[in-house]
């Protein structure tokens, strides 16, 4: 992790971070957010979740942490199972899936320019 503050984590309300990996989606960004959660939230790793926690709230850019050992211990299980089981889908199973997926994002950036 660095001390120099994240140059590209920018705040579009109050308490949200928006992830300088999102490149401005809003809506990839809280989809993230809530991903990133949703880990810290299941780790019984300490590291794991307080470098989750910094870039939650800003103090580090998840760009800054994802190649530390601490975020690798942290989501290497779920990206593993993840694989594993993407493996296991059909093509037309992976597609769907993709999208599912645009179709969610599609409708929650309509949702945050509605808002705006």
């Amino acid at each position: 992790m660095t001390s120099r503050e994240p140059e590209a984590v920018t705040h579009s309300e109050p308490d949200e971070v928006t992830l300088d990996v999102a490149r401005g989606n809003k809506a990839l960004s809280r989809h993230l957010n809530k991903s990133l959660e949703l880990l810290r939230d299941r780790s019984h790793n300490e590291d794991f979740r307080r470098v989750v926690d910094d870039v939650l709230n800003g103090r580090a850019s998840l760009r800054d942490v994802y190649n530390t050992p601490a975020f690798a211990v942290g989501v290497e299980p779920g990206v593993k199972k993840f694989g594993e089981r993407w493996d296991e889908l059909s093509q037309e199973e992976r597609d769907n899936l993709a999208q599912e997926g645009k179709r969610a994002f599609d409708a929650e950036n309509e949702r945050i320019n509605r808002q705006e």
